[in-house]
């Protein structure tokens, strides 16, 4: 008897911890996906999976995308809408839009019901894609947005980002490394980018905006005017 009651009673905090829980989480603020979907998919569910590509490949001309038999067409830092797909394996193809020629035919791992995005980087045996997942944020501060930073630029040194100021936002990013979201107060900001560890040496300078609510990816790309040159692009998730 009195192990049913401490039973019973055990039952009854679960319920009420899970009501509690419940109650709280109608008031959590939770991030939107704001990213721009192609016609076609303009009605896909938020939590659906969905793959988009983006071009990152500076020495690579514009290329024909292939999903599940739908195809679309990006240039250099273009990005395609979104392609409805299912979770598990997906081939993506990418072909010349002008040669014809088929630069890459890759199998990526999707597992979860999430939006994704294959970065096309430039690689030493031509172009590859990098998977990030896009994945809404957790709870975050109303007045902030989110941003992480991706190094998709061929050759470049393992990076320190720095916010003007000397605040030390991302160090040490390395090419096809991803870095995760961090929260940051809406405005305007400038960043700068140095070699690891050299922050006397800045190598590129830009002003970037984020807004509140919103989860951006800023990309660092190879400059189209010289090889060794550094750009970035801010992508919204």
């Amino acid at each position: 008897m009195q192990k049913s009651r401490i039973f019973a009673l055990f039952f009854v905090k679960i319920d009420q911890i899970i009501l509690i829980n419940a109650h709280k989480q109608e008031k959590k603020p939770y991030l939107k996906e704001k990213a721009v979907f192609s016609e076609r998919t303009a009605s896909m569910n938020e939590s659906s999976c969905s793959l988009r590509v983006f071009h990152a490949a500076a020495d690579t001309e514009e290329l024909l995308v292939s999903i599940n038999n739908e195809t679309g067409s990006v240039s250099y830092r273009g990005l395609t809408g979104r392609f409805p797909v299912s979770p598990g394996f997906v081939t993506v193809t990418l072909a010349g839009a002008r040669s014809k020629r088929i630069y890459l035919k890759k199998t990526l791992s999707l597992f979860c019901s999430v939006p994704y995005t294959a970065a096309i980087i430039q690689t030493g045996h031509g172009p590859d894609l990098l998977l990030l997942c896009d994945a809404s944020c957790p709870e975050f501060p109303e007045d902030s947005g989110v941003l992480r930073a991706v190094s998709l630029a061929f050759g470049a040194p393992p990076l320190d980002l720095y916010l003007f100021g000397n605040r030390l936002l991302f160090p040490s990013v390395s090419f096809k490394e991803a870095t995760c979201f961090k929260p940051i107060p809406a405005g305007e900001y400038g960043l700068y980018l140095t070699p690891e560890q050299d922050m006397d040496s800045p190598l590129l300078s830009v002003l970037i905006s984020l807004e509140a609510g919103s989860q951006q990816t800023l990309c660092i790309l190879n400059g189209s005017w010289q090889p060794e040159a550094l750009d970035v692009m801010m992508l919204p998730n």
